[in-house]
């Protein structure tokens, strides 16, 4: 189908991907992941803003209640948030309806197992396609699935604030920076967990996430989305800039000059941070990286 990608689900709503496409989806999804837990578990289902995406997560979690799996529905969260709340709350799997930075016209699914390890092609996501192909009624469990809904942003801003340096939370140090939501999921992210930190003075560009549109393109993969985090950091003499994509699971920097940072050495520099707690600790990174990554993962005692 023409829906299911190399890594998840996307396509232009309501066609091809529609809300009888979703319920086949969250039934085979419930199916898969039911069968790699002793048939019994819970799925944790979010969404993003778009104007498709109450009707599809809604569709989605009939489909995987209907296979006999439990539903946690976390509401409208970034992409990130789908990964914490699976392991924070020992489920069997997540969905996250969204369509990442592509167009306001296009939704999809972002699928994870136990653990929060995706589904893609090769690790499932094509037996989950098979199923959606030949979906029949019979495979509809004879016992319906629970749903509950539960706000975990103060569990996860906890989880997320240890990575906080302390300095920061309390004032003693303070950072000047813009941050562009791309009218997406940092709309509703950042205010929630940064805007009241003591040590974080914010720029906020494009927070607005209920309209149903993007000013720009929430790509920031693409030089030229990030202009006005460049121009924003110049006017207000920031420390740096920092510009969302669609879902928040991805973003680019800039420095306090406005030059774009490159990937390789955003990693390069917060390696260190995360294998300092880490005994035999490794960071997977691109292979188009500079040697900046492999330096600095070894430096600090990674691999």
């Amino acid at each position: 189908m023409t829906v299911f990608k190399a890594y998840d689900v996307r396509a232009v709503y309501p066609e091809p991907l529609n809300e009888e496409v979703a319920h086949k989806i969250g039934l085979a999804t419930g199916r898969l992941l039911l069968a790699e837990a002793d048939e019994k578990g819970a799925i944790v289902v979010g969404h993003d803003m778009r104007p498709s995406s109450p009707s599809l997560v809604e569709a989605l979690k009939n489909g995987i209640l209907a296979s006999g799996a439990d539903v946690i529905d976390v509401g409208m969260v970034d992409t990130p948030f789908i990964a914490f709340a699976v392991n924070h709350l020992g489920a069997i799997g997540g969905i996250q309806t969204t369509a990442s930075h592509n167009p306001i016209e296009y939704n999809g699914f972002k699928i994870c197992r136990a653990r929060a390890k995706p589904v893609g092609m090769g690790t499932g996501l094509e037996r989950i396609e098979s199923m959606v192909i030949d979906c029949a009624e019979p495979t509809i469990s004879a016992v319906r699935g629970d749903e509950i809904s539960v706000d975990l942003w103060e569990q996860y801003k906890a989880h997320v604030f240890t990575y906080l340096d302390p300095r920061i939370q309390s004032g003693e140090i303070v950072i000047k920076a813009a941050i562009d939501a791309s009218n997406g999921m940092a709309g509703t992210m950042v205010p929630k967990l940064f805007r009241n930190v003591k040590g974080l003075e914010l720029i906020e560009i494009n927070f607005d996430n209920d309209k149903g549109f993007f000013v720009h393109e929430p790509n920031p993969l693409v030089d030229a989305n990030l202009q006005q985090t460049i121009d924003a950091v110049k006017e207000h003499s920031c420390h740096l800039g920092i510009c969302f994509d669609g879902d928040a699971d991805r973003c680019m920097v800039v420095d306090e000059e406005g030059t774009i940072v490159g990937c390789d050495l955003v990693t390069a520099w917060l390696a260190p941070k995360f294998l300092a707690n880490e005994t035999d600790g490794a960071i997977v990174f691109d292979l188009r990286s500079s040697h900046a990554v492999p330096n600095s993962i070894e430096k600090a005692g990674g691999k």
